[in-house]
C-alpha cells in the first residue's frame, strides 16, 4: 500500500477515533449534565412519569404551568403569568361554566393547601434528575451510543454503594423536600440530626424503593440539549424534555376565570 494511502487512512481513523472520545463524559459529568444544563436554560417543557403518578412542567422566564395527576386522587393545574396566579382542578367547576380560581386574598391558607402540595409533588418529579444525580455520580458510565439520532449515555449504578456513600440530608432535600405526614418529617428531622438508627431506616426505605442495582440514562440531541432521562429501577421514572427556549405561559381564558371578592 502506497505510504500516502496508508497515511490518509491513520489520519482518518485518529480523527474518528478523537470524535468519538470527545463525547464521552464521566458518571458525575453525566449525573449533573440535566441540572447544569436548566440552570443556564431554564425555558423548557418538561412530562415527568413514575408509576401512576404524572406531572408536566412549562417555564417560561418568571412564568409556570405546572400540572401533576397523582395518587389517591390529587390532581391539579397551577398557572403563574404576568402577576397573577390560577389553580384548577382538573374535571371540576368552581361555578357555572369556569374551571379556574384566580388566587387573591380572598383564599384563606386553607384553600391553597392542596394545590400548594399538588405542585410540590410535580415539582419533586421532573426534579428527579437532582436525585439520579446524587445515586449516579459514583458509578460507571458508558456512551455515547447512536440511539434513533440520539446520543445516549448510560451510568450504571450499585444502588448499596451509592446510599453507603451519600449525604443523607442532602439527599432529603431532593427527594422528598415537602413531606406531608408528620411522621416522616420528624423521622427525616432525626436522620439529619445523625441519628444513625434512622439513617440505617432511610436507606433500607431507599434500597427497598429503587432495588440492588437501576441504570441512569440520559439522551442527548446534535445541540446537547437533553431530550430524555430515565432511571430504570425498582422503582423507575422517566422526564422528557422538548421545547427549548421556545416554551409559553398563558392565563386560562378570562370567561373561564372566578375572581373572588369581598
Amino acid at each position: 500500500m502506497p505510504a500516502v494511502s496508508r497515511y490518509v487512512i491513520i489520519a482518518v481513523l485518529v480523527l474518528l477515533v478523537a470524535g468519538c472520545s470527545s463525547g464521552a463524559k464521566t458518571a458525575p459529568e453525566i449525573a449533573g449534565y440535566v441540572e447544569t444544563y436548566l440552570q443556564a436554560r431554564p425555558d423548557v417543557k418538561r412530562v415527568a412519569k413514575k408509576g401512576t403518578q404524572g406531572a408536566t412542567v412549562v417555564t417560561e422566564g418568571q412564568d409556570q404551568d405546572v400540572f401533576a395527576d397523582l395518587d389517591a386522587g390529587l390532581r391539579g393545574r397551577l398557572i403563574r403569568t404576568g402577576g397573577a396566579a390560577y389553580m384548577q382542578t382538573p374535571g371540576e367547576e368552581v361555578a357555572p361554566g369556569k374551571t379556574w380560581d384566580k388566587i387573591t386574598e380572598e383564599h384563606e391558607p386553607s384553600h391553597l393547601f392542596g394545590i400548594g402540595v399538588v405542585t410540590s409533588q410535580a415539582m419533586t418529579l421532573v426534579n428527579s434528575h437532582r436525585v439520579h444525580a446524587l445515586l449516579a455520580g459514583r458509578g460507571r458510565a458508558s456512551g455515547p451510543a447512536s440511539d434513533g439520532g440520539l446520543d445516549r449515555y448510560t451510568v450504571t449504578i450499585d444502588v448499596q454503594a451509592a446510599l453507603d456513600e451519600l449525604d443523607l440530608g442532602a439527599f432529603l432535600e431532593v427527594y422528598d423536600p415537602l413531606p406531608l405526614m408528620q411522621d416522616t418529617a420528624h423521622e427525616y428531622a432525626m436522620v439529619r440530626a445523625g441519628d444513625r438508627a434512622a439513617q440505617e431506616r432511610l436507606r433500607n426505605q431507599l434500597l427497598e424503593e429503587f432495588g440492588a442495582q437501576a441504570t441512569y440514562d440520559l439522551w442527548l440531541d446534535g445541540q446537547g440539549r437533553p431530550v430524555r432521562q430515565r432511571l430504570t429501577a425498582r422503582a423507575p421514572t422517566e422526564v422528557v424534555f422538548s421545547h427549548w427556549g421556545d416554551t409559553a405561559v398563558t392565563a386560562p381564558p378570562a370567561d373561564q376565570v372566578r375572581v373572588l371578592t369581598r
